[in-house]
């Protein structure tokens, strides 16, 4: 993702899985999980990175103020009409590795693994690096990153019911060379009787991360990892787990002038 035409893939994406996409967000159940750590945390303030089409936004605004960000002018739009009259949510449209908002954030949290479209270290750095620069000293940043052993990973076709039909999905991952890259395809195929049935495959090139190299990564970039889960039930990660999630914080630190992190000194 590194200038504007990457960006641009993204968007194609995206753009073009949108109608699926919105229907397979309803079969989400993990709403619950981002709730309650705005419960524990109590923050003033939650930055969702790559908020998409806004459940997770909203889900979290009841009692806070909750800003998504997105690079998907078309999803952004949707997550806006669902915004109910009186919301604390609101969408800016922004690109995650830049900052776009004045440090002192007390949750920054970022579902689904918006930074797997990020395949340079790079990119990583200067993304991760924002969240540290947007984070309140005490506040946390929570990752749901996308984790897969090396080997092809062909996961089962999941079924959606909607108000019309029943949406397929299915998805398939192999590995591309090093650096943990993967090109993921996804299969969607929503039957809806006589309305007729509307197939579409998409792929894109994701980047996983290593759980190996995760906490000396985000130490590089001014963020300290706290606790590695395996699952949204907090379970310690393991190399049998399917899911990992990161709970980090601001390190103690400054940046020098070419944008590198030195440990020692509060910024």
């Amino acid at each position: 993702m590194v200038g504007s035409e990457p960006l641009d893939e993204v968007r194609e994406y995206y753009g073009k899985i949108l109608p699926f996409y919105e229907l397979e967000s309803i079969g989400r159940r993990h709403l619950e999980f981002w709730r309650g750590l705005a419960r524990r945390w109590r923050p003033s303030r939650i930055l969702d990175v790559g908020a998409g089409l806004g459940r997770i936004t909203n889900a979290v605004s009841s009692d806070v103020s909750a800003i998504g960000i997105d690079v998907s002018l078309e999803m952004l739009s949707r997550a806006r009409r669902r915004t109910e009259p009186g919301s604390r949510a609101r969408f800016v449209a922004a690109d995650m590795r830049r900052v776009a908002f004045a440090g002192g954030i007390d949750l920054i949290i970022a579902a689904s693994d918006p930074y797997s479209h990020l395949t340079s270290t790079a990119d990583r750095r200067q993304a991760l690096g924002a969240v540290a620069s947007q984070l309140s000293p005490q506040g946390h940043f929570v990752l749901e990153g996308l984790y897969r052993p090396r080997k092809v990973f062909e996961a089962p076709e999941r079924h959606i019911r909607h108000a019309a039909g029943v949406l397929s999905i299915s998805e398939s991952w192999r590995p591309v060379g090093a650096r943990q890259l993967w090109n993921a395809r996804y299969r969607y195929l929503d039957r809806r009787g006589e309305g007729g049935d509307a197939i579409v495959e998409a792929s894109f090139v994701a980047r996983a991360w290593d759980p190996a190299e995760i906490r000396r990564f985000f130490s590089s970039c001014g963020l300290s990892v706290e606790d590695l889960w395996g699952d949204f039930d907090r379970r310690p990660f393991s190399h049998q787990a399917t899911r990992l999630v990161v709970v980090a914080q601001r390190s103690a630190g400054k940046r020098t002038g070419d944008g590198s992190f030195v440990p020692g000194v509060m910024p």
